[in-house]
């Protein structure tokens, strides 16, 4: 389901995909006759997904906030129908993408604090389809993910057209948002959540002591207007607003 749509600047209309577990966002590009999506769900998404992105120019590529399932899952089924699509990471995803390492389980307070007031804001329960086809990648539980078409990438590297990444571990030591400075967009995925519609700072977190430098990076980054998270509705943004998760 699209519930946001933005136009950034000529050539440009950034849309929020609502999928079952978390948001997508796709990027539809004239400039570039192509199409990028920013995250891509569950494998329960990808058919929504596929509706809107098909009647796009062609999707170029995939680019992942983090190496989570709720946020790569759907790209089990979406690399069968875009077959020229790419998939991209940041280069601190590689261990967990090929496989050498794995992702500790969440803990009581991350499941209190952090998935479970997620998995309410998007009326998620889990789909005997998204287990089955691919669904834990992503998790503590699942190795493997499909290396044909994966590509890695640093800070600053020109991946989505219009915007800059900005490396913010914390949630996770590979999450990037996305900033698009001529509309103040920021792409944030986890790193701020949005929960009965007010922007938080997450606690589910790998580091600590890097979500508070990575909070630090954004409070003094000048123009952000909105945050598009990977869970919660578009909203303004006020860094001196943010405030921890608290249970």
């Amino acid at each position: 389901m699209i519930a946001h749509r933005l136009t950034l600047e000529k050539g440009r209309t950034l849309l929020q995909h609502r999928g079952s577990a978390s948001n997508q966002y796709i990027l539809e590009d004239s400039r570039e006759d192509a199409a990028y999506l920013v995250d891509c769900g569950m494998p329960s998404d990808a058919a929504g997904l596929a509706e809107v992105l098909e009647g796009m120019p062609p999707l170029k590529r995939v680019v992942c906030t983090h190496f989570h399932v709720d946020h790569v899952a759907g790209w089990i089924r979406l690399k069968r129908r875009f077959a020229s699509a790419r998939i991209y990471f940041h280069r601190a995803a590689a261990p967990l993408v090929e496989g050498k390492a794995v992702i500790p389980l969440p803990g009581f307070k991350a499941w209190r604090e952090v998935l479970i007031p997620c998995m309410r804001e998007s009326g998620y329960l889990p789909a005997l389809g998204d287990i089955l086809d691919g669904g834990l990648y992503g998790t503590p539980f699942k190795k493997g993910f499909p290396g044909d078409r994966v590509r890695y990438f640093d800070e600053g590297d020109d991946v989505l057209p219009g915007f800059i990444a900005i490396h913010t571990p914390g949630h996770r030591p590979d999450h990037v948002a996305y900033m698009h400075v001529a509309s103040g967009v920021l792409i944030c995925g986890d790193f701020i959540i949005v929960i009965d519609g007010r922007p938080l700072a997450n606690t589910f977190l790998s580091s600590p002591p890097d979500q508070r430098a990575s909070l630090e990076k954004i409070r003094t980054t000048p123009g952000i207007a909105s945050v598009w998270p990977g869970h919660g509705r578009v909203s303004p943004f006020d860094g001196d607003a943010l405030r921890l998760l608290q249970g």
